[in-house]
């Protein structure tokens, strides 16, 4: 095993640098594995990579793209043995178009900032919508319940708000300095 050999005043650089990434790595992970059980692991089986590899990463080269491609890997690894297992819910151009996306080196807190405040221009059933769709508990199908409303209708109304988001974060990032 090629990190045995590794001697540990060898690895600390190593290990800082894959710690001081980690929270990246989960965020890049859920996103890509969104409400998916199974985002944490495919964390660790990206770390288990990570360590394994560590002779073949070369120092002062960026840690993060090499990082995040071993997670990218790790993340259609998961895809495809859930789509032999059930039916795959996204398509592989749309997994390389989100992780492509999700790779831009933006502070994780700055990009949630912006999201909260595109969120509050929301009017309130947009915002109810997405409440249902992301609070634990909750469902498309429970709302359209209460509100009279078809899930299917809904959906496309959460389509709709998210390409609306998705817009408005865009935007923000693209005429604030960062």
């Amino acid at each position: 095993m090629e990190s045995e050999s590794t001697k540990p005043e060898e690895s600390q650089p190593y290990v800082a640098q894959l710690i001081a990434h980690q929270e990246d790595l989960r965020a890049f992970i859920h996103s890509l594995l969104p409400n998916s059980p199974s985002a944490d692991y495919v964390l660790q089986n990206t770390n288990l990579v990570l360590w394994k590899k560590q002779k073949s990463f070369k120092q002062g080269t960026n840690f993060h793209a090499w990082a995040f491609k071993i997670a990218r890997i790790q993340v259609q690894h998961q895809y495809d043995r859930a789509k032999r297992e059930t039916r795959l819910v996204f398509s592989e151009s749309l997994i390389n178009h989100i992780a492509n996306a999700a790779t831009v080196n933006i502070p994780h807190e700055r990009t949630l900032n912006i999201l909260e405040s595109c969120m509050n221009k929301l009017n309130d059933k947009q915002r109810h919508i997405v409440d249902a769709r992301y609070t634990p508990g909750e469902s498309l199908e429970l709302h359209g319940k209460q509100t009279n409303t078809s899930p299917g209708s809904l959906r496309i109304s959460l389509f709709r708000i998210r390409a609306i988001l998705r817009r408005c974060v865009e935007t923000t990032l693209a005429g604030t300095p960062s």
